[in-house]
């Protein structure tokens, strides 16, 4: 007997030929920047890199002259390394677009290039976000100085 073309109850039956679209991906990556194109994506590479991480020592002067020292990655924000050593300090936004986190640093040096708060006459000065400021030498930073920026 033919097979029927005409089901009232159940289930039809299934094509013969299934086709499938598909892109074909290259053998290897290679790289971010490579996949990225690959796959028709759009990205800004702005993103620190580095093989290992230098580490500084950070000390922190509160408003009590109290001092705590700690190590700190040359690849870690200065208030992340902090709360990792157990130091808590004022902090909103971690991201660098408010004062909460402001510090003024007496010695050393940070990189702040993530952050569009302060002017350049008050990082000139020292005032520094330790929510995105980054250790690039030994630091001295006196904490809790939001007041002293307006």
């Amino acid at each position: 007997m033919a097979s029927a073309s005409v089901f009232m109850f159940g289930v039809a039956p299934l094509p013969t030929k299934i086709s499938v679209a598909t892109k074909k991906c290259p053998p290897s990556l290679g790289s971010l920047k490579g996949a990225t194109k690959s796959f028709g994506l759009k990205t800004n590479f702005d993103f620190r890199v580095s093989a290992m991480a230098t580490t500084y020592k950070i000390k922190l002067v509160g408003p009590d002259g109290a001092e705590t020292e700690f190590d700190a990655p040359s690849d870690a924000y200065i208030l992340d390394s902090a709360e990792s050593a157990g130091v808590e300090l004022p902090c909103s936004c971690r991201a660098g677009a408010c004062a909460s986190c402001a510090g003024k640093m007496t010695s050393g040096a940070v990189d702040q290039s993530d952050g569009a708060f302060l002017e350049k006459e008050q990082m000139d000065q020292g005032y520094l976000l330790t929510c995105i400021a980054y250790p690039t030498s030994d630091c001295v930073i006196h904490t809790h100085k939001e007041s002293d920026l307006y």
